[in-house]
């Protein structure tokens, strides 16, 4: 076998295919598009459901693609194992009704012997167990050995697995593997499945899915009238099995990670096998957060955003592990430029942007990692009680949320706990594993949903045809209604007043939603009814105007009148043309690495998400308003022009980040100012802005930022209402609006004197507290102990300076102050480090609430509290000393 680089085996398998063929369609984005079963795109043929069920508008029936897929059920398992990923490359072939089980086998089986050059005996293949027809082909047609052939039941061999016992319903069928043998000649295993054997001798290298079946309610198979192929090859494992390497990783596909990671660690991959686990697992999540961020999936706390995070982290924390004591997963994002990038160029593309979120996200990291020790500590003080030497209770369920809520490394609770005389509930942190595996199986597991009926499936089966979008042009058409669907997208001929529903037109002047900008609103009027369309979304070529009836009926074949809401359509075009300004006046005054994060513009505001890592001063976001607003008073032309995608990028036309687009783009150019890809609506000339105002800016996750704004009216009312409020403040202090400024300076100088006079007045004052507390000190063994029940109103501030100047002068020091302060009592008290062992301030305060009613808390050394019965106060300084006595007692 020759060793073939990664790119070189993706480059012909491609090429093998279309020679056959097969229409070459570029790998669907990690997030995919008018799916809402799926969180990623986690296999080849995502993208081509309708197809399978015979209601896809491709023009092809036989297709090819290399798909980026990411998977996260088992992430544990990344780097310790030779072939798990998050990250990875399928190999697919699709035929859509068109050829079957032998064309495809023997073209799987030409392609691995003849293009790839591995040798026929090392390989194996497996069948469902009924599958008669593709035993045939392998023993009969390619002359596979019967020994090299084995049958499997429906959990090895059957797509969905177990589906002919458990579902789900719908399209499914047997598959055919194709296995890689690493010792051949030795005795084959019995028929209990190749996966599952402990020496790693087969690796899995194809898996040809054959759909003909329809599983129905009571479990029957009924032969599909459309029979698909679904083939899924592993391309890291395909490599590592040119390159007779032990794992992927140890290939060209990740070589330049481990070499890079082991220059910054001082260690060579391969010296140590600890290291080399997180070298890998680094190597996997590199790959997987660049992918995602340049896909528009954003680090964030929640849905695939969190997932993101989290790998993000994982990478972050081996490193620290590693040694790497600074931020350095964002410089490995060119490496994934150089190994991936020609098959996909938007990590090159968006290669600024990746580096500035994930940098942000290692540098926010650090706090987050000292959040998890501290909560770790409290949620040690809370058990303080408990039986040394034993697990702690509930402690691998609190293990397991540090882990997978802020990243703490279990090892890192681990010691902490054993330093503080703590055993960790080992098994209650892998049951919280466990269980969380199971639900991330549950969430990727194909599920009844996915072959679900989107509305344009529907539309399509009913022989509907697509919508014409007039609304470049247009507010207003006359035009057939063509097809209504319910709220559970069911073709209906008719709907009444106040139902909700989905209106489908010959024509459509109502902008779909898309590329951030809001989906049109406005009426749907016939000669029997009225809809109020509240938005509008585009789905596989049907505009879906989202309604309300209003007035009357509507029907399947009336004519109407649609009509655009101009009001809220031309304010939406201001902000939007307004946003395309702020994008390239953000690269004029920022500079050339800020990107675009997501945007979202509507009637009354526009919404622009950038990566920049620091927040923005007054002087620039006066300059980010200077450069749009030159651009609005010049009035340049605003131009729009459909272009090839590749001769629109070519000639400069910046793409928006996370949109996915066709071999035809619709191009913007706002006269020499900003060139964009862009098939929004928008103004004819940039002086129809009218002004542009910046309201507000701030960060909305490490190393993205956020800037909203509005134009036209919206900023002619805010300047109004700014210009209302200086004349308010004018009046109330009695000087012209001229003067409001230096007025707002003296009074503040005045309030900074009277603070220092009146923190003067109160240092007085601690320094006699802190005589008299000194002065009635006793000694308590070798500690000094005092209390101070005192009258003189105080607060919590003030009483931890006393406390701190107290224990500064005596040392060793153990004692508490008690103040009273608007109908309560505060409760401080404090103890010496070398003192807090055998007396804590935290049972020092409850001493004293216990007596004076209320609680408080804190740690050993420092503790606070308060109480509700201020007539109790000598009696509750009695009892804080007899406390502090019975703890010192020899």
């Amino acid at each position: 076998m020759k060793p073939l680089p990664g790119a070189e085996v993706r480059a012909r398998y491609l090429r093998f295919f279309e020679e056959r063929g097969h229409k070459r369609m570029p790998s669907d984005s990690l997030v995919p598009a008018n799916d809402p079963t799926l969180l990623f795109t986690g296999a080849g043929m995502n993208q081509f459901k309708d197809m399978f069920l015979g209601r896809g508008h491709l023009p092809y029936k036989r297709v090819t693609t290399a798909q980026k897929c990411l998977r996260v059920p088992d992430l544990e398992n990344v780097g310790l194992t030779p072939r798990h990923h998050t990250f990875f490359e399928m190999l697919g072939n699709f035929s859509f009704g068109d050829y079957f089980k032998k064309d495809c086998l023997e073209w799987e089986w030409q392609f691995f012997t003849e293009v790839l050059g591995i040798p026929a005996d090392r390989l194996v293949a497996t069948v469902y167990l009924d599958d008669d027809e593709a035993y045939t082909i392998w023993r009969e047609h390619i002359g596979l050995p019967a020994e090299r052939i084995f049958r499997f039941g429906e959990k090895e061999n059957f797509w969905p697995a177990e589906a002919p016992s458990k579902g789900p319903n719908g399209p499914c069928g047997p598959c055919s593997e194709i296995y890689f043998d690493g010792r051949p000649g030795t005795a084959y295993p019995k028929n209990e499945g190749l996966t599952s054997l402990p020496d790693d001798r087969f690796t899995e290298i194809g898996n040809c899915v054959f759909t003909q079946f329809d599983r129905q309610a009571d479990g029957s198979l009924t032969p599909l009238p459309q029979r698909n192929i679904d083939v899924g090859l592993g391309l890291e494992r395909i490599t590592a099995v040119l390159h007779g390497a032990k794992n992927n990783f140890e290939t060209d596909l990740f070589r330049p990670y481990l070499d890079h990671l082991g220059k910054l660690a001082k260690v060579a991959y391969g010296s140590n096998p600890q290291q080399d686990v997180r070298m890998r697992r680094i190597s996997d999540h590199v790959r997987a957060v660049t992918f995602c961020i340049a896909d528009g999936a954003l680090p964030s706390n929640e849905g695939r955003g969190y997932v993101v995070r989290k790998i993000l982290r994982r990478a972050v924390r081996d490193g620290y592990d590693l040694g790497i004591d600074k931020p350095f997963l964002h410089d490995m994002v060119g490496l994934v430029g150089d190994v991936m990038g020609e098959e996909y160029p938007e990590v090159r593309e968006h290669a600024g942007q990746c580096r500035s979120v994930i940098k942000g996200e290692e540098e926010s990291f650090v706090g987050v990692y000292r959040q998890g020790l501290a909560r770790l500590e409290q949620f040690l003080s809370e058990h303080g009680s408990a039986v040394r030497g034993a697990a702690l209770p509930a402690s691998g369920t609190f293990a397991f949320q540090l882990h997978d809520t802020y990243g703490f490394p279990v090892d890192i609770t681990r010691t902490v706990m054993a330093e503080r005389g703590f055993v960790l509930d080992e098994p209650g942190f892998e049951a919280a594993m466990e269980a969380q595996r199971t639900r991330a199986r549950a969430a990727m597991a194909t599920t009844d949903a996915v072959f679900a009926e989107s509305a344009a499936a529907v539309l399509r089966q009913a022989g509907v045809g697509t919508s014409e979008f007039v609304g470049y042009g247009t507010l207003i058409v006359s035009t057939p209604i063509l097809a209504l669907l319910d709220r559970d997208n069911r073709a209906c001929e008719r709907v009444e007043q106040g139902q909700e529903v989905s209106i489908v037109l010959g024509e459509t002047p109502f902008y779909a939603q898309g590329g951030g900008q809001v989906g049109d609103r406005g009426t749907i009027a016939s000669e029997t009814g009225r809809a109020e369309v509240r938005s509008t979304t585009v789905l596989e070529g049907y505009w879906l105007q989202q309604a309300v009836v209003a007035e009357g009926g509507l029907a399947v074949g009336q004519l109407c009148e649609a009509r655009v809401d101009e009001v809220a359509r031309r304010a939406t075009e201001r902000n939007h043309t307004a946003t395309h300004l702020l994008h390239a006046a953000l690269k004029r005054v920022l500079g050339a690495h800020v990107s675009q994060a997501g945007s979202e513009v509507s009637p009354d505001r526009l919404r622009f998400d950038y990566t920049h890592g620091e927040r923005l001063g007054e002087e620039q976001i006066a300059r980010l308003e200077e450069e749009v607003n030159a651009v609005v008073i010049q009035a340049a032309p605003v131009e729009p022009r459909l272009m090839p995608l590749d001769a629109a990028k070519k000639a400069g036309f910046v793409a928006m980040f996370g949109e996915k687009y066709g071999e035809t783009v619709r191009t913007l150019t706002i006269g020499d100012y900003s060139r964009e890809l862009c098939g929004g609506t928008h103004v004819a000339n940039s002086g129809n802005i009218g002004s542009f105002r910046i309201v507000a800016e701030g960060a909305i996750s490490a190393g993205t930022r956020r800037i909203e704004a509005v134009t036209g009216l919206s900023a002619l009312a805010l300047a109004q209402r700014d210009r209302a409020t200086l004349g308010q403040l004018a009046t109330q202090l009695k000087v012209p609006a001229a003067e409001v400024l230096a007025r707002v300076g003296a009074v503040l100088d005045e309030g900074k004197q009277l603070r220092k006079a009146l923190e003067k007045a109160t240092a007085a004052d601690l320094d006699k507290l802190g005589a008299e507390m000194r002065a009635q000190a006793q000694a308590v063994g070798d500690a000094h102990v005092a209390v101070l029940a005192t009258h003189a109103s105080m607060t919590m501030k003030e009483v931890q300076e006393l406390l701190a100047r107290v224990r500064q002068a005596l040392t060793p020091f153990a004692g508490a102050v008690l103040a009273p302060a608007a109908g309560e009592v505060l409760v401080g008290a404090a103890v010496s480090a070398e003192l807090s062992k055998r007396v804590s301030a935290a049972d020092l305060v409850k001493a004293a609430t216990s007596v004076l009613g209320g609680g408080g808390g804190g740690r050993p050394e420092m503790a606070q509290g308060k109480g509700k019965d201020s007539t109790k106060l000598a009696a509750a300084g009695e009892a804080v000393l007899a406390a502090i006595r019975a703890a010192l007692a020899p």
